[in-house]
């Protein structure tokens, strides 16, 4: 049997905040991921879709080590990640890489490109001369389409989408196996980020990439993403693959973020069903009982403030944790 080559069993990543008023009740608890399991293949693009706030960045970070784990497994093929020095982190990381959600921000002001893209190397691959690190440099510039005379430039100089691509051009710089882009293109424009996807996804049929894909837009999901997750209040609602999911989504959730997908033809968009999020998204640190969706789900009922539903497979992949699933 292969093994996945990413697995993650039951991930919790809280954070514990002071009480507050004048007697300073008990620290509070934040759940920003609470449970969540999944794993990744060689060559797959998993998508994490969920509004703002449903944990799906605190996700990305505790699996890259970067905040505090709770409890919970994380599996790089065979080797455990949860609970390694920042020695063996370190060295980890040249497998597993990020790209992160602001271009201009990620980047070091004072840096040039060159400096930038060749700064993973220096960290991991300490073994390579400085000839070898500008030639790997200038490779990797032309596969994500910088031009060679821009390599001297500092990030203000270039645009939302030339920025990003010098972002991915430094998390692949040193061949990672794994590459998470946490929302790499709600900053940008339509037209950009229709290039930034194809790029990714030239990319990932070039190098060999697994990818998290992480979005709150699920048209975008759509065309990069072989499996979904659907994220909730820090849980996992609702998992699939990509065709099933749009064609058959099965949890309220998933259906009203589907639903707000706009259409082209004005025509349809202005006659199509409407099953539009009500309320707002609740707090992490006082979350509903038993079903976290249940204040804002058209189904909701009393079982559902009592029991947590389970997830259960509905159909070959598809699994749904809700109590009234279609």
């Amino acid at each position: 049997m292969t093994l996945p080559l990413l697995r993650v069993d039951d991930l919790r990543v809280w954070f514990t905040l002071p009480g507050e008023g004048w007697f300073r009740p008990a620290p509070r608890v934040l759940r920003a991921v609470d449970g969540v399991s999944f794993e990744l293949s060689e060559g797959e693009t998993l998508g994490i879709v969920g509004e703002s706030g449903c944990g799906k960045s605190t996700l990305a970070r505790g699996i890259l080590g970067l905040v505090p784990v709770a409890g919970g497994d994380i599996r790089l093929g065979r080797q455990q990640l949860k609970g390694l020095s920042r020695k063996a982190m370190r060295l980890t990381r040249q497998q597993i890489q990020i790209v992160f959600q602001d271009p201009l921000a990620s980047l070091d002001p004072r840096m040039t490109v060159r400096e930038i893209i060749a700064e993973p190397l220096q960290a991991l691959r300490r073994d390579l001369s400085k000839k070898d690190r500008n030639l790997l440099v200038q490779q990797m510039m032309e596969r994500v389409g910088l031009l060679p005379n821009q390599i001297n430039r500092y990030p203000h100089e270039f645009s939302g989408g030339q920025c990003q691509r010098i972002g991915i051009a430094r998390a692949l710089i040193v061949a990672p196996k794994v590459l998470i882009c946490d929302e790499p293109v709600s900053a940008l424009d339509v037209s950009i980020q229709a290039q930034i996807i194809n790029l990714l996804m030239d990319l990932q049929q070039e190098m060999g990439l697994s990818m998290m894909f992480i979005a709150h837009d699920l048209s975008v999901v759509r065309q990069i993403s072989h499996r979904i997750v659907v994220m909730y209040l820090g849980k996992i609602v609702e998992v699939s693959d990509r065709d099933s999911l749009y064609r058959h989504p099965r949890h309220p959730y998933t259906k009203a973020l589907i639903n707000a997908i706009p259409i082209p033809d004005p025509d349809i968009e202005r006659t199509k069903q409407r099953d539009h999020l009500v309320g707002d998204l609740p707090s992490p640190l006082d979350p509903p009982s038993g079903c976290t969706f249940r204040t804002r789900c058209p189904k909701a009922s009393g079982l559902c403030a009592e029991q947590v539903p389970l997830a259960e497979e509905k159909a070959p992949g598809h699994w749904v944790a809700c109590h009234f699933s279609s």
